[in-house]
């Protein structure tokens, strides 16, 4: 699920902020040279101003590359627990799931299992029948770019608490969207819907005969140590300790209500992935250096659709700076996340968050990012 779309250039950092709900302690870790003291500085200062400004519990950032890694700290993991934040806590990313799972396709695309242009139904047969949707017209790279016309099924079913703890058949997801009247032609117009990848997923473990879990970690969790980052199964609905506690205000509700608690099968292959600040930087570092997709697949996911800023599961973007970088955020109940890199693997910066977010909010993200990347 996407907060915004956003408008999303090269050095090898990673950052990535963890945040829950209001707010204080704040501490930095590891020593850097006087140009990397500037930067943590800078970035300390930025997660202090986003914390204090969106009333959130605690943030944690961290960077990897260059002369060594640092992370920086502001608040506590949850409101009961005065522990502060580390980046070693787990967080839900929410559609920076998307990342992971355009990667594996493009992994399989790589190795000639599946074709970008070729229909969907052709390794997922069957999903469209009885609905206005064709689904030999609508292809792969629909589905990745969120071109395909296809309505989103999760924004209500998200909205309600009570769903957020109950097991679903993710096919039931597709049908939802499907049944729904095609937004645009294939191909046509760019509308962020989660059913896309929920659609992947399903695609994923057809072509592989795995599921889709087990592939994002046989292909990219388990060879570059990504011991903190998971997509769980049915019923599992609470993180690997430690966790960050995220809350979530509900209208007419008297009291915040802890979304540490959900379902992996409401959002699944869409936004359901949980990691820690230090893995999800580290993802993002590996894809943006090349090292998880074939050179010319990674030039197709980060290429926009035209007039638009999405790809193949990454967004463009522009820093204060001018600066050009790619890459994805992410709302789940109680949660937030921005993860942005530049090309090459030289630099990424990932922040993390609890809703609810404000405008305010979504530019403070911006802020922080550039505080780190910027020259």
């Amino acid at each position: 699920m996407s907060l915004s779309s956003l408008s999303f250039r090269s050095r090898r950092w990673a950052i990535a902020a963890v945040v829950a709900v209001s707010a204080t302690t704040t501490t930095a870790v590891l020593p850097a040279s006087a140009q990397a003291d500037s930067g943590r500085e800078a970035a300390q200062a930025a997660v202090d101003s986003f914390v204090s400004q969106e009333r959130a519990m605690g943030a944690a950032a961290f960077r990897v590359g260059g002369a060594d890694d640092w992370s920086v700290h502001a608040g506590t993991v949850s409101s009961q627990e005065d522990r502060p934040i580390t980046d070693q806590d787990h967080y839900r990313v929410g559609s920076v799931t998307k990342t992971f799972v355009a990667t594996v396709v493009l992994q399989l695309v790589a190795e000639g299992a599946i074709s970008l242009d070729t229909g969907f139904g052709t390794y997922v047969p069957g999903l469209t029948t009885g609905t206005a949707h064709d689904d030999t017209a609508i292809t792969v790279r629909h589905l990745l770019q969120s071109t395909s016309g296809i309505a989103d099924y999760l924004p209500g079913l998200a909205a309600l608490p009570t769903n957020w703890w109950q097991s679903y058949d993710v096919t039931d997801h597709v049908r939802t969207g499907l049944a729904q009247a095609p937004l645009s032609a294939p191909g046509e117009e760019h509308h962020y819907s989660n059913t896309n990848y929920v659609i992947l997923g399903l695609l994923i473990e057809a072509v592989t005969g795995n599921t889709a879990a087990q592939e994002i970690a046989d292909r990219i969790l388990v060879p570059h140590g990504l011991a903190n980052t998971g997509l769980q199964s049915a019923g599992e609905q609470l993180m690997p300790e430690p966790y960050v506690t995220g809350f979530v205000a509900v209208p007419l509700v008297p009291v915040r209500i802890d979304a540490r608690s959900q379902d992996p099968t409401m959002a699944w292959t869409s936004a359901a992935m949980y990691s820690t600040a230090a893995d999800t930087a580290r993802f993002l570092d590996l894809l943006l250096d090349g090292e998880l997709v074939p050179p010319a697949l990674l030039t197709e996911m980060m290429t926009p659709f035209p007039g638009g800023s999405y790809g193949l599961g990454l967004y463009e973007t522009e820093l204060t700076c001018g600066m050009t970088v790619y890459g994805h955020d992410g709302l789940m109940p109680g949660y937030t996340t921005l993860a942005l890199a530049v090309p090459g693997g030289e630099q990424a910066v990932v922040l993390a968050a609890v809703t609810p977010l404000s405008a305010a909010g979504l530019q403070l993200r911006v802020e922080a990012a550039s505080a780190v990347l910027c020259p």
